[in-house]
């Protein structure tokens, strides 16, 4: 294993990329986002949980169900995609059962329980191994006695799939808590812990590796950050695009922007917009010069457009919203669907931001997991 380790000295501790918030590092992170972009394609799957035992799948080009995977357990929930895109983890109402669906099969295959007798384990967090072999999953344990239920937890375990048993307890880092989140790298040789540091270690031994303190300000005079880690539909491999916020102590006010974390080389780049609105929902479009987010108050909703060649917000543009709301961009950049909480998904042109149609489902959604056709490339 090969990793850079993070400077050790509070001069050292990302200081070295702190002005990109000023200049190079924006102007990195913008040549990343035009060269190495996920380019454009045509269509793509959804994988919906719904309020049933069905999980739909819905083609973007068609905008048609093209398939309906039965579950063997009542509302599919929580899904998680594995490295290879050949696997969804799918967590039932209940938190107790994992199944896993092969995609290319399009059936469940296997489902995953530590639950029994008067014991039920709730599985909360869940990471499978980019081998699919084993996970790790942070869960709860209640007992039932005669007289009463006990509670235990949260702990984080690992678990082999192939043989169904726990094999190992992770030991949680230092300032990370129990409950916090946690991923493999693409190579399955590092496991990341997410709080309000980034902490690196070995995916077979659990020994931290690296620390990213992030929670300590990376620019003098500035407040502290919060950075988005999770990947989004159109982001490279071990990359994060997000919205983030910050504080400026000088002014006393929240602002917000736009970052790129690189886990593997841990490194963040980032631009700021202006002081912070109630902004969320963001989604890189394919191709990676723009993206978009939703505003959201009561009784005022507005798309927002990013040029992140520019540095700015673009455009910004009222539609009859809704008060929970999820913002996906079509593979082909096209179109951006407007979706969750009920059975519907909005059309929108994503140039004129006109409603062009409302796709109506069989089933409330619950989740949705989307995966671009085959040849995307970052």
């Amino acid at each position: 294993m090969h990793h850079r380790p993070f400077a050790r000295s509070p001069e050292g501790r990302s200081r070295a990329r702190a002005a990109a918030v000023l200049g190079s590092a924006a102007l990195t992170l913008l040549l990343a986002l035009g060269s190495d972009g996920v380019s454009a394609q045509a269509t793509a799957r959804w994988y919906i949980g719904t309020y049933s035992n069905d999980l739909l799948v819905w083609d973007e080009a068609s905008e048609q169900v093209v398939d309906r995977i039965q579950m063997r357990n009542f509302i599919p929930t929580d899904l998680t995609v594995s490295e290879g895109k050949d696997r969804l983890y799918v967590r039932d109402a209940s938190g107790q059962i994992i199944e896993v669906v092969d995609l290319a099969r399009g059936e469940v295959i296997d489902e995953l329980t530590l639950s029994g007798d008067s014991v039920s384990v709730r599985i909360g967090g869940f990471a499978p191994h980019p081998s699919n072999r084993s996970a790790v999953m942070q869960v709860m344990r209640y007992t039932k006695h005669a007289d009463r239920f006990s509670v235990e937890g949260p702990f984080v375990l690992e678990y082999d799939i192939e043989r169904k048993a726990v094999t190992d307890t992770v030991p949680v880092p230092d300032g990370i808590a129990d409950n916090a989140g946690f991923r493999y790298s693409p190579d399955g040789e590092t496991l990341y812990f997410f709080g309000r540091d980034i902490v690196a270690t070995d995916a077979d031994t659990y020994e931290e590796i690296d620390r990213w303190e992030l929670s300590r300000p990376i620019e003098p005079g500035l407040g502290r950050t919060s950075f988005g880690t999770a990947p989004g539909t159109y982001d490279e491999p071990g990359v994060s695009t997000s919205l983030f916020r910050m504080t400026d102590p000088t002014q006393n006010r929240a602002m917000m922007g736009i970052s790129r974390v690189r886990l593997a080389d841990e490194e963040v780049e980032f631009f700021t917009l202006g002081p912070s609105e109630p902004v969320t929902r963001f989604s890189l479009a394919p191709g990676g010069t723009k993206a978009y987010a939703l505003y959201s108050e009561i009784g005022r909703y507005e798309f927002w457009e990013f040029d992140l060649v520019g540095q700015r917000v673009s455009r910004r543009h009222p539609f009859a919203g809704r008060p929970r709301m999820g913002l996906q961009v079509s593979a082909d950049g096209e179109r951006l669907y407007v979706h969750v909480a009920g059975n519907t998904i909005d059309v929108y042109d994503s140039s004129t931001f006109e409603l062009l149609r409302t796709v109506e489902l069989d089933d409330d959604m619950t989740g949705v997991v989307i995966l671009p056709g085959p040849g995307t490339t970052p």
